[in-house]
């Protein structure tokens, strides 16, 4: 067989942008031999608020997840009808990010499934004047009108990559969709951390909890209970994704502004 035969085309819906924000929605089609046979459809309790400016692109508001299950509960499922299947996604990057980070955090292998990109193989091979997923639905006519959530758009991908292969050949458009980078690639870079915050990132590895001394934006400190599971950078700034052990929330913290740790419950 070749690398084209078998193979998952995914989508997410999120609350953000990768790695601190969560997945909300993973949608995916299984193909063999350029015939979808199987898909996968899930909501995913985000532990956090969903924005706004969020809930107006792809309309999942928080109590269309509330009851849901959480990622560390319900990507298992995912994981195990993807098996050892190559992932396909229109700006993949995103995407595996996205999947690699919540696995990443529920302390769930990450699979050196291999990736590719449909997003690049349009950009190098048609003549669009834009190649957003939805766009290239509506210009090139495909056959799923409906967009921004996470199933239809994972089909409409597949509808894309059969386009393409179509209109180019099959080599050649898997030829312009990457290397096959392998999912673990894209898990949140690992930082390194001053002595004094160490108990953090033992207390995510360890599932613990543990008390910071945090200084808020208005100067004032307050000594909150976290059980922390995250710890990564955006630009340049260090952050700690922790769950607040009084409320439940997942919250993000400026490592600078932790002042004091104290690992004694």
């Amino acid at each position: 067989m070749s690398k084209h035969d078998s193979y998952v085309v995914f989508d997410t819906e999120t609350t953000g942008m990768p790695p601190g924000a969560r997945i909300i929605e993973i949608g995916a089609v299984k193909v063999v031999d350029n015939e979808i046979v199987d898909t996968f459809e899930v909501l995913l309790n985000p532990e956090c608020n969903i924005p706004l400016n969020v809930i107006r692109v792809h309309g999942i508001d928080n109590a269309m997840v509330d009851d849901k299950l959480t990622a560390s509960a319900a990507l298992p499922a995912f994981t195990d009808w993807l098996g050892d299947l190559p992932l396909v996604g229109h700006n993949v990057r995103f995407d595996a990010a996205m999947l690699a980070s919540e696995l990443w955090r529920a302390d769930l292998r990450i699979s050196k499934n291999k990736t590719y990109c449909t997003l690049s193989a349009a950009r190098k091979l048609l003549q669009q004047k834009s190649n957003s997923l939805s766009d290239l639905v509506t210009d090139l006519n495909l056959p799923n009108q409906i967009s921004h959530r996470a199933l239809a758009d994972a089909e409409n991908t597949f509808f894309l990559l059969q386009h393409i292969e179509l209109e180019c050949g099959a080599e050649t458009c898997w030829s312009k969709m990457g290397n096959g980078a392998p999912l673990s690639g894209f898990k949140p870079n690992q930082i390194r951390l001053p002595k004094r915050f160490q108990p953090l990132r033992d207390a995510a590895m360890q599932r613990t909890s543990l008390s910071i001394d945090y200084r808020l934006a208005n100067g004032r400190n307050y000594v909150i209970k976290v059980h922390p599971r995250l710890i990564y950078s955006l630009g340049d700034r260090a952050l700690l994704e922790a769950v607040c052990d009084s409320s439940g929330i997942t919250k993000t913290y400026l490592l600078d502004s932790i002042l004091s740790i104290d690992t004694k419950q």
